[in-house]
């Protein structure tokens, strides 16, 4: 039975994502959050003025979802279906880590606990809160290098 219990190391990886201590998610570097080639890509497509629309648009929406998420959390399916909308968007914007805790809850969510899958809705909570400081303080001021 105790290997039963045991978490698999997916199941793991949320968990670990939540118990970062508040030092640790300081000195997280930057370009595990983000990758700003992406996002200067992004700009020579679409432009400075609606890059930043389309970005907007996106942490509103997303932190939507997160409320979401977390006031349905043992429902699987609404789970997978935001995580795969918070998965392809965020890559687009070039946030790799809130991208890749989405896309392995999507890909896990039918096999996880009630009480994985809350940890693992913090966990992207966490990374949503991280990906949207970033582009609050880098990417949405009037003087962002990103431009």
């Amino acid at each position: 039975n105790e290997a039963r219990h045991a978490r698999s190391p997916e199941r793991s990886v949320a968990a670990l994502q939540s118990h970062r201590s508040h030092e640790e998610v300081s000195r997280m570097s930057e370009t595990s959050i983000f990758d700003k080639t992406v996002y200067l890509d992004l700009v020579s497509e679409l432009g400075r003025e609606d890059t930043v629309e389309v970005l907007k648009a996106f942490l509103a929406d997303t932190s939507r979802k997160m409320e979401v998420m977390a006031s349905v959390a043992s429902d699987r399916s609404t789970l997978k279906r935001e995580a795969h909308s918070i998965k392809s968007s965020s890559a687009t914007f070039g946030f790799f880590e809130l991208s890749a805790l989405a896309r392995k809850l999507e890909a896990v969510a039918e096999t996880l606990t009630i009480a994985e899958l809350l940890e693992s809705v913090v966990a992207l909570r966490q990374a949503f809160e991280r990906t949207s400081q970033l582009a609050q303080t880098r990417l949405l001021t009037a003087d962002s290098e990103l431009a």
